[in-house]
């Protein structure tokens, strides 16, 4: 998890492509933080200095609950100076229901003594049943230098939910000011506002985190269910915060669990991230993001089964309605792990693509499957019922090499879309060691540039992509029909559809009829042109 995509801090790049795995502290193994590992002595508090004032969009704030605590009432200031974490933490302790008036609370120490379970620090731990609620202006933020203050391996974070059940953070703002609390060298800092460890029926509404100098800021691992992150926002973070130049990777939310609902978020940056930087990462089953908006993200979304705990499916995954704006990657599939994906739903969405500064020359992709780096195929995702349907992508002029990019797919529908500005390729259709099956890319209405002799679409089967290379990869039952092609620039020498495997790959069913290719030099190219089914 946070191995990029809250486990170790593995940053798993796949040269090229630009995918990668985000976990959550480093791990000997690349994979899950130890559940429980055992709990060190407490860490001094640190000594804080007062922040400054910062800027970005308070919580919208929640009316407290019947009967909730003021935490006025335990010795909070709220006056920005005062370190306010021993008395919320005393209202935590004492009461279910905790409600946070406007001010603005100054976090400078931890829980004492920590309860860790991912060897961090956290300033508060949640209960069974808890709920709190906030003003509008109602502002935690961590003083200057507490995170990297932790001598816990993963360094300082807010809220700690281990084990816990209903659950509800709403209204809140917490501030992580990673100006003031910058990655030093040579040190991993998660940097979470949540994290959340076999949690279930936790929801987070109408919050506000911003600017954490770490890896998220919400995580859910360990065999949960039933978390809701709703109407939320998420600005700044890791690879986006300036002067954070230690900081490689970073992902707003971040899920294992099963049954996760993310519903009109809004996560975005004041600059574009210097690194990889995730929208939302989904590794469990039954997830969706839906109605939400993703700006300078790399991807926006990304879906894999969670392979540190060994999830051997991952199904019914939606990402419908959202709109993802200045994305370098739209939604990833990567390679990393064994488990299936099943039934994945990508519809209604808009796909703003643009380059990154950070990975100069890298093509941009709005749906990208990736192959697993050197070929090695014990490692993979193969994904059955996928649907990309009804989508609008708009190209920022930049490159892309495949608008679409799949390889170990048994069951594809890519239909109803509106790709705009295409330069390069609209879709790339690889093989993979379990061959590719039943792929349909159909009735899509495609702008295109054609540049530096790329078709606009690419049926490649073979053996290249593994090493030892393999003679062939297999295909069969693949369709690209009815779309609608309109060509801006020159399109002397362009190719509609290229399509290349070698004689000993098995290859059946591959046809290519009734598109609308006007401008485009060939309908059909590359050595086994001959064999497509239909010609057109």
């Amino acid at each position: 998890m946070l191995a990029r995509t809250a486990l170790a801090v593995v940053t798993a790049v796949l040269a090229g492509t630009g995918l990668f795995l985000l976990t959550g502290g480093p791990g000997e193994d690349g994979g899950q933080p130890p559940p429980y590992a055992a709990a060190p002595s407490s860490v001094a508090p640190a000594v804080p200095s007062p922040p400054a004032p910062r800027a970005g969009a308070p919580g919208t704030g929640t009316p407290a609950t019947p009967g909730a605590v003021d935490v006025r009432s335990f010795g909070a200031t709220g006056d920005g100076v005062t370190d306010d974490a021993p008395a919320l933490r005393r209202a935590l302790a004492e009461a279910s229901d905790v409600h946070v008036p406007a001010g603005t609370y100054l976090l400078g120490s931890y829980a004492t003594p920590r309860d860790d379970v991912v060897g961090a620090d956290f300033v508060f731990q949640l209960r069974d049943g808890q709920t709190v609620t906030a003003d509008p202006g109602a502002v935690l933020v961590m003083a200057d230098g507490v995170m990297a203050a932790s001598s816990a391996e993963w360094g300082g974070n807010v809220f700690l939910g281990d084990s816990v059940t209903d659950v509800r953070l709403s209204g809140l703002t917490i501030d992580l000011n990673g100006a003031g609390n910058l990655v030093p060298a040579g040190r991993t800092i998660t940097g979470y506002g949540l994290y959340l460890y076999g949690a279930q029926d936790v929801t987070v509404d109408g919050v506000t985190m911003r600017d954490t100098p770490g890896q998220n800021y919400v995580v859910d691992q360990g065999g949960g269910s039933r978390i809701a992150v709703r109407d939320s926002t998420f600005l700044n973070g890791g690879t986006s915060v300036p002067g954070n130049s230690h900081q490689d990777d970073f992902s707003a939310l971040y899920f294992t669990s099963s049954d996760v609902s993310v519903e009109r978020i809004v996560v975005d940056h004041d600059q574009q991230p210097a690194g990889f930087s995730g929208g939302v990462e989904l590794h469990g089953p039954r997830e969706a993001v839906t109605g939400s908006v993703v700006s300078d993200s790399w991807p926006a979304v990304y879906i894999g089964p969670d392979a540190a705990s060994d999830l051997q499916l991952q199904d019914q995954v939606t990402v419908s309605g959202n709109r993802f704006l200045d994305c370098g990657r739209g939604v990833v599939f990567n390679a990393l792990g064994t488990g299936d994906i099943e039934g994945v739903d990508i519809t209604g969405n808009e796909f703003r693509m643009a380059s990154f500064a950070a990975f100069g020359g890298e093509p941009t992709r709005a749906v990208d499957q990736d192959m697993p780096p050197d070929g090695n195929w014990t490692y993979h995702h193969l994904i059955t019922g996928l649907t990309v349907r009804g989508n609008t992508v708009t190209g920022d002029g930049g490159w892309s090499d495949a608008v679409v990019r799949l390889s170990q797919v048994h069951g594809a529908t890519i239909t109803g879309n509106r790709f705009d500005g295409v330069v390069g390729s609209a879709l790339v259709l690889y093989s993979s060691p379990w061959a590719t099956t039943d792929v349909v890319f159909s009735g899509n209405d495609v702008t295109w540039r054609p540049s530096r002799g790329a078709p606009l679409v690419a049926l490649s089967f073979d053996g290249s992509s593994t090493q030892p290379q393999r003679p062939a990869f297999d295909a069969r039952a693949v369709t690209v029909a009815d779309n609608r092609v309109r060509v801006t620039g020159d399109g002397t020498g362009s190719c509609g559809v290229y399509a290349e495997w070698p004689e000993a790959a098995e290859v059946q069913d591959v046809e290519v009829r009734g598109n609308d290719l006007p401008g485009v030099g060939q309908r059909t190219c590359g050595p086994q042109a001959g064999e497509l089914a239909g010609g057109s």
